[in-house]
């Protein structure tokens, strides 16, 4: 079902009453163009809302009728922009769409960036691991202390390496950690060699030069 316009109607009112475009602009002090536009909802072509309220107020009080329904539906059709001017509700609501599309647009960039870059870090860093030598933490004995005929050599490494304490393997617990005694049959300088293998091949080596005296 059609509903009137706000031009439509005024148009009906001033012809009810039998009154011409230039009559009524001379009884209301308003522009024929303005009451032409008012009649032909070309709202655009008129100045500020502020005079636009008070367009159909004047015309109300002259062709008798009560202007707060056509009020009414220029709140419901029209909203005012920030410099005064009617905007037509129909097109707010496509530009705050075209207004949020880039927003979530952007969004979605941004949250495909930080998918990625975190799985690009963490397949970085997995390549690393799989690159670098099992580590070795050797706890005791330091480097050139002074030992009597028997060494213990405690540590951590990786768990899955195979670990030898000068060319002797040693098992390693669930954790890495390691623990093993050295003997020595003759005093003065020693060396413990402590490495490590995993299964690609890779070493590492801790070396410790020791005094041993009996």
């Amino acid at each position: 079902m059609h509903q009137r316009t706000i031009g439509e109607i005024l148009a009906e009112e001033r012809t009810k009453h039998h009154i011409s475009i230039p009559k009524l602009a001379a009884k209301t002090r308003i522009r024929q163009s303005y009451i032409v536009a008012l009649e032909e909802n070309r709202f655009d072509e008129l100045p500020a809302a502020v005079f636009v309220k008070g367009y159909i107020k004047t015309f109300g009080r002259v062709l008798g009728f009560d202007d707060r329904p056509l009020l009414a539906l220029l709140r419901r059709d029209f909203k005012e922009s920030s410099e005064g001017t009617l905007i037509p509700r129909e097109f707010i609501a496509p530009a705050l769409k075209r207004f949020r599309q880039p927003r979530a647009i952007t969004t979605a960039i941004i949250l495909l960036v930080v998918l990625f870059g975190t799985l690009f870090s963490y397949v970085l860093f997995q390549w690393f691991q799989l690159q670098r030598p099992p580590e070795i933490t050797l706890i005791s004995p330091a480097d050139a202390s002074v030992v009597g005929p028997t060494v213990v050599v405690r540590g951590v490494t990786d768990f899955d390496a195979v670990l030898t304490v000068n060319s002797q393997p040693v098992a390693l617990q669930p954790d890495g950690s390691f623990e093993t005694a050295v003997q020595f049959v003759t005093e003065g300088v020693v060396t413990v060699v402590v490495e490590a293998q995993d299964k690609q091949g890779k070493k590492s080596t801790e070396v410790r030069q020791l005094q041993v005296q009996f």
